[in-house]
């Protein structure tokens, strides 16, 4: 098992691909309150899935990271429903051995969470670096999904964005605070304190990630559910990565004609123009881009980031929102 200065060092290397949590959280713009139910669904080799479902009509919006979205789309459940869950090795649902986590069992559990809530097809909005794993589910299972937002969304090629990414993440975290932090670690401070030490690493990386790192506060706290301490978010992480390998989704993009749209913000340490290759040349994709907004949109811009998203899933283009043409 890794020590706990290791297993902070490993998290904080995924944190350059999708952030982690912080403490505290303030609430985004009123929404009509809608009743929610939450439940779990075991996969066929027998992993637990925890999904939250709110509001209902005839379309159904399925949202992966549930836990770290909490009610912020509650404001689209107004004549659709909404399908929040996590999947394996992730926020309320079970921790898993390495070996049981790759892109094919974040596909599998899609397809369980599809057919626990009964639906043939519906709308997905998949956040960070799950705009990319679950393009991948659009790509092989044709015909599920009618509409894909990508927010905040990791690019479509491994190379150049990763080094990209890592590097603007890097320099924009306190070195001397991360100096303090590791200290603490090696000073065994956090032993047998994992959601303490999931906090504190949250704490560290937390304003990296906000357009405006003062509102940082409003990022959710997960850190109570084991599969986000760090030792096993870490190994999580690790076989994540080894399943995408090289990706380049680029060549695909032509065989995936639903409709489209990337939010992403300008400051986010995504590349914008990285993001920007999933739309370009497509003629039923636009990208959105928020001035001023890191790489949580709902919770910086939340109002303008579900009109956003509303207007798509009724299908217009959101205001502001563009075409790219094929360079």
């Amino acid at each position: 098992m890794m020590g706990h200065r290791r297993a902070g060092l490993g998290l904080m290397v995924w944190l350059l691909l999708a952030a982690h949590p912080a403490l505290g959280q303030r609430p985004g713009p009123s929404v009509r309150p809608a009743k929610a139910r939450e439940a779990y669904v075991t996969t066929a080799d027998s992993v637990k899935l925890w999904y939250r479902v709110v509001g209902r009509g005839a379309e159904t919006v399925i949202i992966p990271a549930g836990s770290y979205h909490q009610k912020k789309f509650d404001g689209l459940a107004v004549g659709r429903r909404v399908v929040l869950y996590d999947s394996r090795g992730r926020g309320a649902s079970d921790t898993v051995p390495p070996s049981k986590v790759s892109l094919q069992h974040d596909m599998d559990d899609l397809e369980t969470i599809r057919r626990a809530v009964g639906v043939d097809s519906f709308a997905l909005i998949a956040w960070s670096a799950l705009g990319a794993v679950y393009y991948a589910y659009v790509l092989n299972h044709p015909g599920r999904v009618t509409k894909l937002v990508q927010l905040a969304t990791l690019a479509p090629r491994k190379a150049p964005y990763w080094d990209r990414l890592k590097a603007s993440q890097a320099a924009r975290i306190d070195s001397v605070a991360r100096k303090r932090l590791d200290a603490r670690i090696a000073a065994g401070e956090f032993k047998d304190r994992e959601p303490d030490l999931c906090r504190a690493l949250a704490d560290l990386s937390n304003p990296a990630t906000f357009g405006d790192p003062t509102m940082a506060r409003l990022a959710p706290d997960v850190c109570d559910h084991p599969p986000e301490w760090p030792t096993r978010y870490g190994k999580y992480v690790q076989a994540i990565l080894a399943s995408l390998g090289d990706f380049d989704w680029r060549p695909t993009l032509d065989r995936v004609t639903i409709p489209r749209l990337v939010i992403q913000g300008d400051r986010d340490n995504f590349p914008v123009d990285g993001a920007t290759e999933w739309v370009a040349g497509q003629p039923n994709a636009r990208i959105l881009v928020l001035p001023g907004v890191g790489h949580w949109p709902h919770y910086e811009r939340p109002r303008e980031t579900l009109d956003a998203i509303n207007q798509f899933l009724k299908g217009r283009w959101p205001a502001r929102s563009r075409a790219v043409p094929r360079s």
